[in-house]
């Protein structure tokens, strides 16, 4: 099943390709030079123009309107060798370049023009979709809402700017009014009330978009601008839904709800399906908010469902307003890839933090798998973890049984208690009248219902849609069973409900059956002893699949079930084009929602917080603290949660955060120097010129991350920030390593740094397991400042891969060894290819079966542009399976496509090539894959090496070969110890049929890389 709903959403994608012009697709183009944001000067006559550090980019300030100009010629030079482009965003604040639907002729003469970095398809992504301030230490005494800025100001965020990109604002909700009413209550913007709010801050160069159902009205001294970006999104030609609007405002309420997390104003009412749910606030109620819509609500016609994409052009021309406008924090609740760093909207947002621009993201929602997005060190990636609000109720039945499950129930005095099968519209009226057992709509008889309490199955439909039913038919209350283990959930029903364990549903339905069966609700009320805060099952976990050395996710924040402003949904189209011409105020509206996407914007909202205590600290030294600060994460049996893939840092501990004053600092020269150190950016390039490589474990941030072959030394400097001298003691543990810190004491005065290196040196750690420890820095006024410490042993490291197309070579190449003994040096293959031919359609699927055996060491399947009919004209898409379930996938711009699997489990692989885009609807191609395993190939490939090894070392291994030409080659060179113990493999790949070496750095990827291992 997985396998067709994957290859849908690559076919949706596909529609939206061939919807666009004919012989057109959307792209972003990069051009060198840096965007004004980071500009540090070197171009005779125009000045610098980022940021000096402790401020933020400014438009308005001196040479940059200059700048901006100038790029503008050098984009424009560019674009007049591809005259017919239609140009869809211009960019140059925080990316510089341009998206524009470009013919396939036209990318492969841009991929040849100087000046040109990189060209990538545009694409959609998807969003990543009380008590929290309460439980995060917010509005407790001594919490950052009772404590000042130098101005004497609550810290609330007076005056600091959040910028959400997501779906838009409802505007009605009195989240984002200026107003309270004689009680000093939020009211919404239009109600009249008193205004308690003064102007923007002086530094705002934002303004307010009018559009359809958004006046500039709508925008208050809350709510201080208010943007839509769809260029992108129009240029798909997919249709957008009826309920959307072309406007600010938003539809699907994802926006609306980030919005008021991160910053809403405090005290605001509640109701859900017409129950009150309490009041609202904002991590920082009193900063003020600048709206940009990047995401739009299309309708699949072969579906008829909503969906809701972000188009990554949309998304960047919106960075790039929010960084001009001039924001302090962006929360993205957007999903991102996984594995790119160099992604437009990741090298966006590192312009944006260069820019004194502190960035949230959301992690993702495809976990447990190890699937974290948003990759790069310069943000700050949130997991979802729970929080400690769980309303329970008892339910007290006739024949004396007393149970108790999730609920909001207003008490329901004793009524007759039945089955919903026995209350059926229609018969039969048994258990397998599913439709009747798990309450859909209309499947209850209001004759026999009213009055009554009912008792429903869970599953299939919504839990609400069963409360629903339940009043449409007048039943009294409900109780909703679950029939297998699963959570319990407090939802706002439209009658009082019960939600109870499968435990409880023999109970229930074998009384239920009685005759004069009855039961009674009980009032809800907070249950003790909630286990909290619990990494989320659906969240995503690392190790980071860009470098694992980079700690992903960073931290976690509340983002199960939470409540906050929504967007009001209308019924009919009347409706909503009486909201347009204005003949129709909507009401304001909320909702509970989970995801990542409602964990980053507490995250964005408490860094507000911190912006407003100290204006002239960093994003670096803003993320530092939050992570230094960040408090345990607990099992769902109440232990102690060790694993740090869930989570990074820890749970987000405000007030933990405003008190720490020592800081891990990095800015753009470090951020750049991490990337060319990972050969992401060329060597000889203008940015690697002037930076110097940084290895990833000694980049300089807050969590530390190795790959430690025998032994290694990490180098770190920190600042103190506090007013007065400190001296900061270290402590160090890691399992399976023994740990020293060098030097072990800091004495700091104000504004000080000091550098200090951490030695690990693997004691009894196994090989390639990550291991889980930190460091803590402590002074003697009780602070603690923790870094987490996540480690792999390796007993050897050798390079994952090399390609080469000579049918006869050598290569030399170094391999680092973590022990001291006996070092094997095994060659396999190499192995040709075995080709399939085949033909797919747009919106096509096309598969192949690959066996591969008990022992493989690798497996490699692979379209290349020379091998389709369109060459680089057809965009396909390649997926493999093993037993239905995705492995890997690859999806960039063309048919240059390739899956690897390292240690790949024997079984029956299904290769499928997915026509995304062919030329002309249709494309012929050919399919490659090799695998490599003990006694494959043709016994060509060569391998040498030092028969010993030594601790710490590092050893000289060279390969040989000769194949015939024609063909593409795989094999490998696996390492054992003297005991035969598998110690690594290093795959090379000889192609002596391509003329060219393939590349992968011109597109952007549809979708990510996956692998799986035994």
């Amino acid at each position: 099943m997985y396998r067709h709903l994957l290859a849908l959403v690559l076919v949706l994608a596909g529609a939206a390709a061939a919807a666009q012009p004919a012989g057109r697709k959307a792209y972003i183009v990069q051009l060198s030079g840096p965007p004004a944001a980071t500009y540090s000067g070197g171009v005779a006559g125009l000045a610098a123009t980022r940021a000096a550090p402790g401020g933020t980019f400014r438009l308005g300030a001196p040479g940059v309107r200059a700048y901006l100009s100038h790029l503008d010629t050098r984009r424009n030079q560019v674009l007049a060798g591809v005259a017919g482009a239609q140009v869809l965003h211009r960019y140059g604040v925080a990316f510089n370049g341009f998206s524009a639907l470009l013919s396939d002729a036209d990318v492969q003469k841009l991929k040849a023009t100087p000046g040109v970095l990189a060209v990538r398809r545009d694409l959609p992504r998807s969003l990543a979709t009380s008590r929290t301030p309460i439980f995060l230490g917010l509005s407790t005494p001594g919490g950052l809402w009772s404590q000042v800025d130098a101005a004497s100001r609550p810290l609330k965020g007076e005056d600091v700017v959040v910028g959400v990109i997501d779906s838009g604002i409802w505007p009605e909700d009195p989240s984002f009014s200026d107003k309270v009413d004689a009680n000093g209550d939020p009211v919404s913007a239009h109600q009249p009330g008193r205004v308690v709010y003064g102007p923007p801050p002086a530094r705002w160069s934002g303004r307010c978009q009018s559009g359809p159902g958004f006046g500039p009205e709508r925008c208050n001294h809350k709510v201080i601008g208010a943007r839509y970006f769809d260029a992108s999104f129009k240029a798909s030609g997919l249709p957008l839904h009826w309920a959307e609007y072309e406007s600010p405002r938003d539809q699907d309420g994802h926006g609306s709800h980030t919005a008021s997390i991160a910053a809403g104003n405090a005290g605001v009412a509640t109701r859900v399906n017409g129950t009150d749910t309490g009041r609202i606030a904002g991590m920082a109620p009193r900063a003020r908010l600048a709206i940009y819509k990047a995401c739009w609500s299309w309708l699949d016609l072969a579906t008829d469902e909503v969906v809701v994409n972000c188009w990554i052009g949309d998304s960047v021309a919106a960075i790039e307003q929010a960084v001009a406008d001039g924001v302090d924090v962006i929360n993205f609740s957007i999903g991102g890839s996984t594995d790119d760093l160099l992604d437009p909207v990741e090298e966006a947002f590192l312009n944006a933090t260069a820019a004194g621009v502190f960035v949230a993201t959301a992690g993702g929602n495809e976990g447990p798998g190890n699937t974290v997005s948003h990759p790069a060190p310069w943000l700050t990636t949130v997991a979802a973890s729970t929080h400690d609000r769980r309303l329970v109720a008892p339910v007290q039945l006739g024949n004396g049984a007393r149970l108790q499950g999730a609920s909001r129930s207003s008490g329901v005095p004793s009524k007759p208690l039945v089955l919903s099968t026995a209350v059926a519209l229609y018969p039969p009226f048994d258990e397998s009248n599913l439709d009747a057992r798990l309450c859909f709509l209309d499947a209850l008889d209001p004759a026999k219902a009213a009055g009554k309490i009912i008792v429903c199955d869970r599953g299939t439909n919504a839990r609400v849609e069963k409360s629903e039913e339940a009043a449409r038919v007048g039943a009294a209350g409900m109780i909703l069973l679950n029939v297998e283990p699963s959570d319990l959930l407090d939802d706002p029903h439209f009658v009082p409900t019960v939600h109870l364990p499968h435990t409880d549903a023999a109970t229930v339905r074998g009384y239920a059956v009685s005759a004069d069966a009855s039961a009674a609700l009980g009032v809800a009320t907070q249950a003790e002893g909630v286990v909290a805060p619990v990494v989320a099952e659906f969240s995503s976990r690392g190790p980071n699949l860009a470098t694992p050395l980079i700690v992903k996710p960073d931290l976690s924040a509340p983002g199960v079930n939470l409540l906050a402003a929504f967007a009001w949904q209308p019924a009919t189209q009347a409706q909503h084009a009486a909201v347009v011409a204005g003949t129709l105020t909507p009401p304001p509206a909320a909702d509970f929602l989970s995801g990542t996407s409602m964990a980053s914007p507490h995250v964005a909202g408490v860094a507000a917080l911190l912006k407003q205590r100290h204006p002239t600290w960093s994003p670096a030294a803003i993320k530092s603290v939050l992570l230094t600060s960040a408090g345990p994460l607990r099992t769902p049996e109440g232990g102690v949660d060790g694993d740090r893939w869930g989570y990074g840092a820890g749970h987000l501990n405000p007030r933990a955060a405003a008190a720490t004053s020592l800081v891990y600092e990095a800015g753009l020269a470090d951020y750049v120097g991490f990337l060319c150190g990972l050969d992401l950016l060329p060597s000889d390039g203008p940015r690697c010129s002037t930076s110097l490589p940084i290895a990833a474990h000694n980049l300089n941030l807050p969590s530390l991350g190795a790959t430690v072959v025998g032994r290694l030394e990490v180098q770190r400097e920190v600042r103190h920030l506090g007013t007065s001298p400190a001296t900061y003691v270290a402590d160090a543990k890691l399992p399976g390593f023994a740990v020293a810190v060098v030097p072990a004491q800091l004495q700091l005065a104000p504004g000080e740094r000091a550098r200090f290196k951490v030695q690990l040196l693997r004691t009894s750690a196994p090989s390639g397991e990550w291991r889980f420890g930190s460091l803590v820095w402590r002074n003697g006024a009780g602070q603690q400042v923790l870094s987490p410490i996540v480690a792999r042993a390796l007993t050897l490291d050798a390079p994952a891969s090399f390609d080469d197309t000579r049918a006869t070579g050598t290569k030399v190449f170094n391999v680092a060894t973590g022990y001291s003994g006996v070092l094997e040096t095994v060659p396999l293959g190499l192995v040709p290819a075995t080709r399939q031919s085949g033909v797919v359609s747009s919106g096509g699927v096309t598969c192949f079966d690959v066996p591969v055996a008990t022992g493989a060491r690798h497996a490699r399947f692979a379209l290349f542009d020379s091998d389709s009919s369109g060459g680089g004209a057809d965009d396909l898409d390649l997926e493999v399976y093993l037993d239905e379930a995705l492995v890997g996938i690859s999806a960039g711009a063309t048919a240059d496509e390739e899956v690897r699997l390292s240690d790949p489990a024997p079984g029956q692989y299904s290769a499928c090539v997915v026509g995304y885009a062919p030329q002309g609807g249709r494309a012929s191609f050919t399919l490659s894959s090799w695998v490599v395993g003990p006694q494959s190939g043709t016994g060509s490939l060569r391998a040498s090496g030092p028969r010993h090894v030594h601790l710490g070392g590092n050893a000289s291994v060279g390969l040989g070969w000769s194949v015939g030409t024609g063909q593409r080659y795989l094999g490998a060179v696996s390492f054992r110890d003297g005991r035969g113990t598998d110690l690594g493999t290093t795959v090379l790949s000889v192609d002596t049929l391509s003329t060219t070496s393939r590349s992968r750095s011109g597109g952007a990827r549809k979708a990510n890389a996956l692998s799986k291992k035994r």
